[in-house]
């Protein structure tokens, strides 16, 4: 009989322990979870270099070593119960804890028996997903609470308007509706932040006047988020009482619009019309402007008419 020649594996066969071994160090090597394993005795066998990142230290300082001897502060804690159950229990363990390296980061820790004996910690940085969720809470409660302020607003629209006959009424009533849907899209588009000023004049002014019939001035103020809606109102209010008796019902009318900040921690905005027809101070106070005093008093500050000649002049004066 001839020589027998050794047994090659066949092409794509499984492969030998050690391919086996370097797949898997390259495939731990490329997930950006932190990753460990100890042996039966605790000492490191495996520690990825995500987990040399996190950890700030290399891996050739620790394996051999018992993890318990580099991290003796994990003594008592969760962590070590879930080790402890996954080594002598075969428990698999998933938590969420501060980190103890960086009280800044919040991280998940996955801790799981290996076949053979020991065990694999897996960690996973979850601070940007929590502090995403976090937002996203926030702003859901934030919207809610502006839905029910709005519905309220609107039942008091509803309930408090007047007019001559259901057609002015339903005009009247929709643009102040339309109004309040302008300024919750205007929170919106800055996550429920705030709104600048110059933003939701802008808004307003263009539903009754022309471009050119129109100048604003002012520096880039946002308003905090409870101020929006009843700022928008107000100016709702002006701009539609120039578009009806004011500037904007003529064709050489204009509204100028300035604001800037106080010195207490305020807002003063100057509202002027000339070119309009001629002013007569009204001889009672109307609907609009009661409505503007009020929302002025929820502006933490007052409003002010000046009904001269050649046009009104109006003053706001906002608390921020």
């Amino acid at each position: 009989m001839g020589r027998e020649e050794p047994i090659s594996p066949p092409a794509g066969g499984e492969p030998g322990p050690s391919q086996t071994e370097a797949r898997l160090a390259a495939v731990l090597e490329s997930v950006s979870d932190g990753f460990y394993a100890l042996d039966h005795e605790w000492r490191y066998v495996l520690f990825n270099r995500a987990a040399e990142r996190y950890f700030g230290v290399s891996a050739s300082d620790l394996l051999g070593k018992v993890m318990w001897d580099v991290f003796p502060q994990g003594r008592g804690t969760p962590f070590d119960r879930a080790c402890a159950a996954a080594m002598a229990g075969g428990e698999t363990t998933v938590f969420e804890t501060p980190s103890r390296l960086r009280p800044d980061r919040v991280v998940e820790l996955r801790i799981a028996p290996m076949q053979g004996g020991g065990i694999a910690v897996t960690l996973t940085d979850i601070t940007d997903r929590k502090r995403n969720e976090a937002a996203r809470e926030l702003l859901m409660r934030e919207v809610d609470h502006r839905a029910r302020n709005m519905l309220a607003v609107v039942q008091s629209i509803l309930h408090l308007t007047r007019a001559g006959d259901l057609a002015g009424y339903k005009q009247i009533v929709m643009g102040r509706i339309n109004a309040l849907a302008r300024a919750q899209g205007s929170l919106a588009s800055r996550r429920w932040e705030g709104a600048l000023v110059a933003d939701i004049l802008a808004e307003e002014l263009a539903t009754v006047g022309k471009a050119e019939a129109w100048r604003l001035e002012g520096d880039a103020v946002l308003l905090p988020p409870e101020r929006v809606q009843p700022f928008s109102m107000v100016v709702h209010e002006l701009a539609t009482n120039a578009s009806k008796y004011g500037a904007f019902s003529t064709e050489t009318g204009e509204v100028e619009v300035t604001w800037s900040l106080t010195d207490a921690d305020g807002l003063r905005l100057s509202w002027r019309e000339t070119g309009g027809p001629v002013v007569q101070p009204p001889s009672r106070r109307g609907f609009g402007s009661k409505l503007i005093a009020d929302l002025a008093k929820q502006l933490g500050g007052r409003a002010d008419f000046d009904w001269t000649p050649d046009g009104l002049r109006f003053e706001l004066l906002v608390r921020l």
